[in-house]
Parts: structure tokens; C-alpha cells; sequence
């Protein structure tokens, strides 16, 4: 047929133009179906390795996983804290985190703390409605409890009445008597009803350390009344002790005319929120003193 229309040359010049643009399809074909057999292959081995790393990621992320020293060191602190066993306890969260200083940014009063960065964590451990706040270092090897963080509702117990202190003379408002921390010194100052404060060294033979300053009779008045709207009344003889195995605390005895109540520096955020008032009132009005 091709005789018919074409000469020789003309002839071998068609064939020659079939036979390229048949190799050309046959190739795209052979591309396509190649292109395609390697996207999903791509797409099964991603979807495999995603599917991989999921199971092996925990809530927290993986590259942020806690270390076992952490982990181990607080809820040995956490168990001896709460009196529970570690078997009882869970750890709530954790992240990583940079401290400001070296007391992981919960320095006690008048401690000196480096002012170097601390790489370290914050966990969260608890059982119930009790939850407990830590700070650490990178290895558990050093951590700080927040107190404040923290909510671990106190215990009160009776004071044994061998242990209540003299009642109040008829002159004194109120009475706090302040012991141990560092130097386990035990101090004793008195509100008397003039609005004079005054504060001395028990077992200071010389009384080296008396000091008086005074408020006025208006703000003595105004902080008896407080007294009663915080019901310091309903605590009368009860003690808030400090936790099992704390050390370098500052109890705290305070002495109304309607009776004692006993806690520690420690542990002052987890007192009763009424209490806690009249805490604070109590060192508002020392702070105001001249």
C-alpha cells in the first residue's frame, strides 16, 4: 500500500517515523508504570515507619522521655513524703525545663544559690487528690519539692496537753514562738495590748537579743478581729506537723487567748486556707512594726 503513495525513500522515512513514536509510547509507558510502583512503595515503607514511631512514642514526647534516675529519685522522695508506697504512686507529667540558679528556683529564705543554668525536669507525681510538685537537676540527683505547686491537704493532730504552752498573761494579745532551721535557735515575741512587740532569745542569758517595736493600738484591735473572722478558735491545740524525715524546718507555735495551734514553714501552703490568713496577718502586722 505504502508503494502506492510513497517512493522508496519516502517510504523508509514513514517506517522509520512509525517505528519512533512506537518505542516513545512503549517507553512513557514503561516511566508511568515504573514512577508509580515506586510512589507506593514509598508511601507503604513511610506509612510503616509513622505507624513504627507511634507505637514506640509515649504521651510525653519521645525525645523527652525521663530519664529512670529521675523517675526513681522522685517517687522515692514522693513515697517518703506522702508515707505511701511507690507501688501507689504515679508520675502525672514531666517536661523538660532550665532552672534559673542552682536551687532549681526554689531557694529557701536567706539561701544562696549560684546563679548558673540548671538543665533539668519538672515531674508531677500523685495518688488520689494528693499531687506533688518537683523540681530536679538532669539526673534526679538533685530536686526541690514546690510547695506551692503542690496540693497535699495536711493532717492536724492534738498537741498533747503536757506539751501546750503557758497560757497567755493578762497584758499579751498573742504569742509566737519560732524554733529550729540552721541555726536551731528558739525565739519567743509577744503582741501586748499597747501595740508594743516584743521579741527575745530563749536561753540568751544576757538578752543580747531583745528587740521592741511597736504597731498601734488601732492595727492590735484590727488583727484580734481578724483572728475571729479566720476562726483561728476552731485550730485551738492542734499541731501540723512537718513531714517524716524533713530536716532544717522553723516550727512555728502561735498562742491566741482562746488557745495553740502548731505548724512549720514547710508546710504553711498546705494548711487550712483560714488558717493560712491568719498566718499571714500575724506577719503583716510583725512587717509593720517600728
Amino acid at each position: 500500500m505504502l508503494k502506492d503513495y510513497f517512493n522508496p525513500n519516502q517510504t523508509r522515512i514513514f517506517t522509520v517515523f512509525v517505528l519512533t513514536g512506537i518505542l516513545s509510547v512503549a517507553s512513557g509507558l514503561t516511566f508511568i508504570k515504573g514512577a508509580t510502583s515506586a510512589t507506593a512503595k514509598f508511601s507503604l515503607e513511610t506509612s510503616n515507619e509513622v505507624l513504627k514511631a507511634s507505637a514506640k512514642t509515649p504521651s510525653n514526647n519521645l525525645q523527652n522521655k525521663l530519664p529512670a534516675s529521675v523517675k526513681n529519685a522522685v517517687l522515692q522522695a514522693a513515697s517518703k513524703r506522702l508515707q505511701q508506697p511507690i507501688s501507689q504512686l504515679t508520675i502525672i507529667e514531666f517536661k523538660q525545663q532550665t532552672w534559673g540558679d542552682g536551687c532549681l528556683e526554689l531557694a529557701n529564705a536567706d539561701e544562696f544559690c549560684t546563679q548558673a543554668l540548671v538543665p533539668g525536669w519538672r515531674v508531677v507525681v500523685g495518688i488520689g487528690e494528693q499531687t506533688l510538685v518537683y523540681h530536679t537537676n538532669q539526673t534526679g540527683s538533685a530536686l526541690r519539692l514546690n510547695e506551692k505547686a503542690s496540693s497535699t491537704p495536711l493532717a492536724p493532730v492534738k498537741i498533747p496537753v503536757s506539751e501546750l504552752p503557758p497560757p497567755l498573761a493578762g497584758y499579751v494579745v498573742f504569742r509566737q514562738i519560732s524554733s529550729g532551721g540552721f541555726t536551731g535557735r528558739t525565739y519567743e515575741t509577744v503582741l501586748l495590748k499597747d501595740g508594743q512587740l516584743i521579741r527575745v532569745r530563749i536561753g540568751d542569758a544576757n538578752d543580747s537579743e531583745r528587740s521592741v517595736r511597736r504597731v498601734s493600738v488601732q492595727q492590735v484591735q484590727q488583727f484580734v478581729r481578724s483572728l475571729e473572722r479566720f476562726k483561728f478558735s476552731k485550730f485551738k491545740n492542734l499541731s501540723y506537723p512537718a513531714p517524716s524525715g524533713a530536716a532544717d524546718y522553723i516550727g512555728y507555735t502561735l498562742t491566741s487567748l482562746e488557745g495553740t495551734v502548731e505548724y512549720n514553714d514547710i508546710s504553711r501552703n498546705n494548711l487550712p486556707k483560714n488558717l493560712q490568713a491568719a498566718v499571714k496577718a500575724w506577719n503583716d502586722l510583725i512587717a509593720s512594726a517600728k
